[in-house]
């Protein structure tokens, strides 16, 4: 049905409101029918008519917001071309796509004939000496902070640096903070949102993109706001700081996120001395009294004597029958971005302190605890579920107070994959387990208590980076420095060490050029289809920039020292393909043997559990029995074999198994016991025996036949089907690597 705007109707669009609602319905519909038949750009204001639409004049200075909605093409199977077929239990939805909202915009008011032009000649030079001045400040700032001196020092822990995405990757595709960014799903206005990014809308990555969603009753402080703007923190110059008083926010303003990578090189050179000395400037904060924590009463809950909870943001229980120092727990207050008491740092609970500090879950109101430590399992709360992950373990919890009839449910995400001494190696599990807490607590919920075992060094990690990750959904900026200091005016000793404190840059770092890569497996088509569309300024898909966006990553944990050993290096097939030395399979040494520990593979981290694979060369000649030690050592029951034994003329991977009758290699024999031929792969069944202790095992192996010698394979459902199988054998023999 053809429809037309009357005159009226676009004069009530003077306001903004009613502007925006003209524009989004009539537009909508123009450029539907007329973009739908051809490629071109549509001018709005054109006074054209497209299929009996008007594309009205706009209203001289008024403001205005413009939106664009695409349709999918039309399906011959389906009636209407519109429609799709929801998911079982949902409505029919119209397959389509929304562009963001554009900025406001004003139309310029109507000419008049005459109009003086008189004082426009002011303008060129007042911009000019404002550019000029501006150029003066920022040289001076570069003078002085390239004059700071720097001492050598020992190594530590390197940054890991993520290349962001160059070129004009924001025309059409994620880029930066894109993908970390998000619509923000409760009507505040987010800076940064993806969808204005990737030009594919909210249909595609909102609930999969929407990290840190919000309550409704929370609102902005300001267009540039949050609690970390440059404001100088009263904490007086304490000798042991090694800081200057006043010179803080003066010497480390907040870092734009498009220098953060340069940012975090200048402070990695000369061996991290920038981090060193960054750290080190920031205030301990331990001006503040600790009465509380330092009474007789108290002291035996403490876990340590040094970390204390300050007086002016410790959590307050409520008294037990007026009894002295019931209202103590060795916890603090933190704020988060935009938020007043978003957290709680605490320490580890002791055997005496168990009931407070689930005392003060309850009184809190917390719906989520996060723990950065190893477990000491406890029964005194009802255990409702487990699921364990590769880096992190999730636990629902039941607690109710005795006597009462409420229940509440607790979620408590425990990451694993923390080391005993130092920071993980790399940023990007501990990102993934970040979003799962944001994702698992409630908007409406009390703070998150996180603690590690004295609740300042992993948990003011934690912490930081949360609200460095919330800062930049809303501000181009991040003050890692500011938050800290903020963090130890609110608990002593928070970020414990430097290491953390590099940790914490990498992290947001890697979250900036990276984002959230985990998608939601009811997104999973439609993120495929987004990332197939070829990004016009590039001349590639998003597929291909992803794809090369990984080949820009650094690792510092990268070195593969033992690889170019000499003893090791007739080991490798390509001198280019080595392990590295932090993940790399290691053997029992042969006493006499140099090099006896090596063997060109890695252990890679599964989905579910660290080290679920091990990834390896095909073997060589040189190689066959230290591939079947490794086997043996590391109890592997699959081996799955992806290649052909020659491949385009040459050799990829030597036939190290036997064919009729057992072999001996080294101190072990390899027996076949079966061959069975499948469509899509070989599945042959060896018994592996040690000579000297007797014991035998079974081991499996896969041989995939469907992959080409160049490319990939045609179909997915026979890898699909192979990797099934492997799946089902790997359950019924054991969780040991394959």
């Amino acid at each position: 049905m053809k429809r037309s705007f009357s005159h009226s109707s676009r004069r009530s669009a003077s306001s903004f409101n009613s502007a925006f609602e003209f524009l989004n319905f009539s537009l909508l519909i123009l450029l539907s029918r007329h973009l739908h038949q051809q490629r071109s750009s549509f001018s709005v204001n054109s006074f054209q008519v497209y299929n009996g639409f008007n594309n009205f004049p706009l209203e001289p200075n008024t403001k205005y917001r413009l939106m664009m909605r695409s349709f999918a093409k039309a399906d011959g199977r389906r009636k209407d071309e519109f429609d799709k077929r929801a998911p079982m239990g949902e409505k029919l939805t119209r397959l389509y796509s929304d562009s963001a909202l554009t900025e406001p915009f004003t139309t310029r008011a109507a000419l008049r004939s005459g109009a003086k032009t008189g004082g426009v000649w002011l303008i060129g030079p007042l911009i000019a000496l404002l550019i000029i001045a501006i150029l003066i400040g920022m040289l001076v700032c570069w003078w002085l902070r390239c004059n700071k001196k720097s001492a050598g020092r020992a190594h530590r822990h390197g940054s890991i640096t993520k290349v962001a995405l160059t070129g004009n990757i924001m025309n059409g595709l994620p880029g930066e903070t894109s993908k970390l960014l998000s619509t923000d799903t409760y009507g505040r206005s987010v800076m940064n949102p993806y969808e204005q990014m990737n030009g594919h809308g909210n249909g595609h990555m909102e609930s999969s993109m929407d990290l840190y969603p919000l309550p409704r009753s929370q609102s902005r402080s300001g267009a540039g706001g949050g609690n970390y703007a440059p404001v100088p923190v009263p904490l007086p110059c304490l000798p042991s700081s090694g800081g200057m008083l006043g010179t803080h926010l003066v010497t480390h303003p907040a870092v734009p996120i498009s220098e953060l990578a340069q940012h975090i090189e200048r402070l990695r050179l000369n061996n991290n001395a920038g981090f060193q000395q960054e750290f080190e400037s920031i205030e301990t904060g331990q001006q503040f009294t600790w009465e509380n924590s330092s009474a007789d009463m108290n002291k035996h809950k403490n876990r340590y004597a040094n970390v204390v909870a300050y007086d002016h943001s410790r959590v307050v229980l409520s008294s037990l029958d007026g009894i002295p120092g019931t209202d103590y727990v060795n916890a603090n207050y933190i704020d988060g971005y935009d938020k007043p008491k978003a957290y709680i740092a605490t320490q580890g609970p002791l055997p005496e302190t168990f009931g407070d500090f689930w005392r003060m879950v309850w009184e809190e109101g917390s719906s989520t605890i996060v723990m950065l430590t190893n477990l000491e399992e406890r029964s005194r709360v009802t255990l409702l579920e487990t699921t364990v992950l590769a880096h992190y373990t999730m636990r629902a919890f039941r607690i109710q107070v005795i006597g009462e009839m409420e229940m509440r449910e607790i979620r408590h995400l425990q990451y694993t994959a923390w080391p005993d001494h130092g920071v993980p190696d790399h940023p990007t599990p501990f990102l993934i387990f970040l979003k799962r807490v944001k994702t698992l607590n409630p908007p409406d919920a009390g703070p998150i208590i996180s603690h590690c075992s004295a609740g300042i060094g992993r948990t003011g990690a934690f912490i930081v980076v949360d609200c460095m990750l919330e800062r930049l959904r809303y501000e181009n900026t991040v003050d890692i420095f500011g938050c800290v200091t903020l963090l130890r005016s609110q608990r002593s000793y928070m970020v414990q060490t430097e290491d953390q404190y590099i940790f914490i840059h990498d992290a947001v770092l890697d979250a900036v050029n990276s984002g959230s890569t985990e998608v939601p497996a009811v997104k999973l088509r439609q993120h495929v289809m987004a990332l197939q569309q070829v990004a016009p300024m590039e001349g590639a898909s998003g597929m291909e920039l992803e794809f090369r966006h990984l080949s820009t990553l650094k690792w510092a944990n990268s070195r593969c020292s033992i690889a170019h050993l000499s003893a090791n290096r007739h080991k490798n097939r390509q001198s280019a393909v080595i392990p590295y030395d932090s993940n790399r399979v290691i053997m029992q040494i042969i006493p006499g043997v140099e090099g006896s520990d090596y063997v060109n593979a890695s252990w890679v981290d599964g989905y579910r559990e660290r080290g679920a694979y091990i990834a390896t060369q095909g073997p060589i000649e040189q190689t066959v029995a230290d591939f079947w030690r490794m086997v043996w050592e590391h109890e592997c029951a699959i081996i799955v074999m992806l290649t052909k034994t020659w491949e385009l003329g040459r050799s990829r991977c030597c036939e190290y198994w036997p064919q009729e009758t057992g072999a001996q290699v080294g101190q072990l024999v390899v027996e076949p016991i079966a061959e069975y031929n499948m469509r899509e792969y070989i599945l042959r069944e060896f018994r592996l025996s040690d000579v000297q202790s007797g014991i035998s095992r079974t081991v499996r192996h896969f041989q995939y036949t469907e992959w080409p010698e160049q490319g990939a394979p045609k179909s997915a459902e026979t890898f699909l089907d192979l990797i099934q199988q492997v799946i089902v054998n790997k359950d019924s023999w054991g969780k040991k690597p394959w």
